[in-house]
């Protein structure tokens, strides 16, 4: 099956935008952060959004192909499949949680070692994603739509016992803490939605025939989510107008589903009919995307650099140079070490082992029980 680089490109575009908004957010002075408050509320919901759509398409891609390596294969079965798929969420989310620990005490805040950052939230969006990966993609959609709408009414419903110490209390915090972060509901609907478009994907690009395979993506998932891509961001930019440019609200997800369906539209259409070359188009983002788990956890120490020092000139002069920095040396731990450095790859990796592992157990119970 042809592999689609427009998977990465846009995975490593909310990377960049990630790291960019973060940049500004440590290192402008506070009486200009509202260059910060602008592009933060601009840019932040098709980061977030973006990235868990993309990470639920590329999970149904996965899970898809590995079925059917299991249907041609005596050694790779479904209860495999199963045990490297948990496996690899609960890795990601031990070093998630690892992660909000030692923010936690470096903030001198426990309350931050149960707090929504990406690699949590893509964790639990996986596990809770596992039952639902069989049902049908009406089904996933209704759900999807439902829970962006429950996430809305139960946060209206919590956010007065934020902080208090009861049950109510410790429901907002397990759901919103903190509310500017990946919250699980809303963004396990989008990463819920992602996996839909992935499916419909899948079954398009397995076509075999070169021909028709482009004559179904030109008219059956190009024509299709670039339609539904504009009304979800023009319905999403007017309904309770401007909350779609405020992080976590349901406008705002729904204007970036749209984006990102346009978006990926736009540049499935160029690499598939060739339009530009698409050879070296996308190795700044390739970088960005391969890397993307690495990144986000090493790229925390840049926040010691300049912190609340620059200005809005300075402060571009700053991340340029971070940017040229970092995809050269990405570019470069790329041809040394490549999937070596991957902490995305690794966590595959040992998955994968610990799965072959649990194999050998069920395979050995299964002929001691004879």
């Amino acid at each position: 099956m042809k592999r689609i680089k427009n998977i990465d490109a846009i995975r490593g575009f909310c990377i960049f935008l990630m790291i960019l908004g973060h940049l500004l957010d440590w290192w402008l002075k506070y009486e200009d952060k509202w260059l910060q408050v602008i592009l933060f509320e601009l840019l932040a919901p098709l980061a977030a959004s973006g990235f868990l759509f993309i990470s639920g398409f590329s999970t149904t891609l996965s899970y898809k192909s590995r079925v059917i390596k299991a249907e041609n294969s005596n050694e790779f079965t479904m209860r495999k499949i199963k045990n490297e798929y948990i496996i690899r969420a609960l890795l990601i989310l031990i070093i998630a949680l690892i992660y909000n620990t030692l923010i936690a005490f470096t903030i001198n805040d426990l309350t931050w070692i149960w707090s929504w950052n990406v690699l949590q939230t893509i964790a639990v969006s996986l596990l809770l994603m596992w039952p639902l990966l069989k049902t049908s993609k009406t089904f996933r959609i209704v759900l999807g739509i439902v829970l962006l709408v429950a996430d809305q009414c139960i946060l209206i419903l919590l956010t007065s016992y934020m902080g208090q110490p009861n049950m109510y209390g410790v429901f907002y915090h397990i759901l919103f803490h903190p509310l500017d972060q990946y919250i699980i509901l809303s963004f396990f609907s989008v990463f819920l939605i992602g996996t839909v478009v992935g499916d419909v994907f899948f079954e398009i690009n397995k076509i075999s025939d070169q021909e028709e395979r482009k004559h179904a993506i030109k008219y059956e998932f190009i024509k299709f989510s670039l339609l539904i891509g504009i009304i979800l961001m023009i319905f999403g930019a007017i309904f309770f107008f401007p909350d779609f440019l405020y992080h976590g609200t349901f406008s705002s997800m729904l204007y970036s589903i749209g984006t990102v369906l346009v978006l990926l539209s736009i540049l499935l259409y160029i690499e598939e009919f060739e339009v530009v070359k698409t050879k070296k188009s996308y190795r700044f983002f390739y970088y960005f995307s391969f890397y993307s788990f690495t990144i986000y956890l090493a790229h925390n120490p840049l926040y010691f650099i300049f912190f609340r020092q620059l200005n809005v000139l300075s402060v571009w002069i700053a991340i340029v140079g971070v940017f040229i920095f970092l995809t050269l040396l990405l570019k470069g731990i790329y041809k040394k070490w490549g999937k070596n450095a991957s902490l995305k790859v690794l966590i595959s990796i040992l998955s994968s082992k610990l799965a072959n592992k649990l194999e050998e157990r069920y395979l050995s119970r299964d002929l001691n029980s004879y």
